[in-house]
Protein backbone atom coordinates (compact mmCIF):
# COMPACT_ATOMS: atom_id res chain seq x y z
CA UNK A 1 0.00 0.00 0.00
CA UNK A 2 1.16 3.34 -0.90
CA UNK A 3 1.56 6.53 1.53
CA UNK A 4 -0.42 9.77 0.13
CA UNK A 5 3.03 11.60 -0.42
CA UNK A 6 3.90 8.26 -2.80
CA UNK A 7 1.04 7.61 -4.15
CA UNK A 8 0.78 11.60 -4.95
CA UNK A 9 4.51 10.78 -6.60
CA UNK A 10 3.27 8.25 -8.43
CA UNK A 11 0.42 9.85 -9.87
CA UNK A 12 2.74 13.19 -11.01
CA UNK A 13 5.18 10.36 -12.85
CA UNK A 14 2.24 8.71 -14.80
CA UNK A 15 1.25 12.41 -15.72
CA UNK A 16 4.45 13.42 -16.56
CA UNK A 17 5.18 10.63 -18.71
CA UNK A 18 1.93 10.84 -20.55
CA UNK A 19 2.99 14.44 -21.30
CA UNK A 20 6.01 13.93 -22.59
CA UNK A 21 5.87 10.73 -24.86
CA UNK A 22 2.34 11.72 -25.99
CA UNK A 23 -0.47 9.76 -27.33
CA UNK A 24 -0.57 11.68 -31.10
CA UNK A 25 -0.52 14.64 -32.33
CA UNK A 26 -4.31 15.36 -31.34
CA UNK A 27 -3.64 14.50 -27.62
CA UNK A 28 -0.27 16.81 -27.53
CA UNK A 29 -2.56 19.98 -29.02
CA UNK A 30 -5.03 19.24 -26.38
CA UNK A 31 -2.54 18.86 -24.15
CA UNK A 32 -0.80 22.22 -25.33
CA UNK A 33 -4.16 24.02 -24.95
CA UNK A 34 -5.07 22.74 -21.43
CA UNK A 35 -1.70 23.94 -20.61
CA UNK A 36 -2.46 27.00 -21.69
CA UNK A 37 -5.77 27.06 -20.00
CA UNK A 38 -4.25 26.57 -16.96
CA UNK A 39 -1.99 29.42 -17.55
CA UNK A 40 -4.60 32.23 -18.33
CA UNK A 41 -7.18 30.34 -15.26
CA UNK A 42 -4.03 31.12 -13.22
CA UNK A 43 -3.29 34.70 -14.20
CA UNK A 44 -6.65 35.25 -13.91
CA UNK A 45 -7.02 34.07 -10.14
CA UNK A 46 -4.00 35.99 -10.06
CA UNK A 47 -5.73 39.36 -10.83
CA UNK A 48 -8.37 38.23 -8.90
CA UNK A 49 -6.52 38.27 -5.68
CA UNK A 50 -5.04 41.41 -6.51
CA UNK A 51 -8.58 43.08 -7.42
CA UNK A 52 -9.45 41.60 -3.52
CA UNK A 53 -6.14 42.84 -2.41
CA UNK A 54 -6.97 46.21 -3.28
CA UNK A 55 -10.54 46.29 -2.38
CA UNK A 56 -9.28 45.37 0.96
CA UNK A 57 -6.60 48.10 1.37
CA UNK A 58 -9.07 50.89 0.17
CA UNK A 59 -11.64 49.43 2.35
CA UNK A 60 -9.11 49.77 5.50
CA UNK A 61 -8.04 53.42 4.29
CA UNK A 62 -11.94 54.25 4.07
CA UNK A 63 -12.32 53.44 7.76
CA UNK A 64 -8.80 54.38 9.10
CA UNK A 65 -10.32 58.22 7.76
CA UNK A 66 -13.31 57.69 9.00
CA UNK A 67 -12.19 56.98 12.50
CA UNK A 68 -9.67 59.98 12.50
CA UNK A 69 -12.30 61.92 11.21
CA UNK A 70 -14.47 60.69 14.23
CA UNK A 71 -11.31 61.52 16.70
CA UNK A 72 -11.07 65.38 15.43
CA UNK A 73 -14.32 65.74 16.54
CA UNK A 74 -14.28 64.44 19.39
CA UNK A 75 -11.38 65.66 20.49
CA UNK A 76 -12.75 68.68 22.68
CA UNK A 77 -15.54 66.47 24.49
CA UNK A 78 -12.66 63.64 25.15
CA UNK A 79 -10.06 66.28 26.50
CA UNK A 80 -13.22 67.98 28.82
CA UNK A 81 -13.76 64.56 30.03
CA UNK A 82 -10.40 63.98 30.35
CA UNK A 83 -9.59 66.84 32.68
CA UNK A 84 -12.63 66.00 34.75
CA UNK A 85 -12.16 62.69 35.34
CA UNK A 86 -8.07 63.74 36.60
CA UNK A 87 -9.66 66.35 38.66
CA UNK A 88 -12.02 63.80 40.34
CA UNK A 89 -9.00 61.53 40.93
CA UNK A 90 -7.16 64.05 42.51
CA UNK A 91 -9.69 65.15 44.98
CA UNK A 92 -10.32 61.59 46.02
CA UNK A 93 -6.71 60.92 46.37
CA UNK A 94 -6.41 64.12 48.23
CA UNK A 95 -9.35 62.79 50.48
CA UNK A 96 -7.41 59.57 51.47
CA UNK A 97 -4.55 60.86 52.45
CA UNK A 98 -6.24 63.43 54.27
CA UNK A 99 -8.35 60.89 56.06
CA UNK A 100 -5.32 58.71 56.51
CA UNK A 101 -3.38 61.87 58.53
CA UNK A 102 -6.34 62.08 60.27
CA UNK A 103 -6.58 58.58 61.48
CA UNK A 104 -2.38 59.07 62.15
CA UNK A 105 -3.25 62.22 64.22
CA UNK A 106 -5.92 60.25 66.35
CA UNK A 107 -3.71 57.11 66.85
CA UNK A 108 -0.83 59.71 68.01
CA UNK A 109 -2.80 61.35 70.59
CA UNK A 110 -4.44 58.69 71.91
CA UNK A 111 -1.07 57.16 72.86
CA UNK A 112 0.89 60.84 73.91
CA UNK A 113 -2.55 62.60 75.47
CA UNK A 114 -1.37 65.22 73.16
Amino acid sequence: MLTRPRARGVVLLVSLGLLVTGTGSAAGASAGQAGDEVVTGAKQVGHGVEHTAKGIGRTVKAGAEQVGQRAKHASPDAKSVGDNLHASAKRFGESILGGMKFVGRTIQRFFTGH
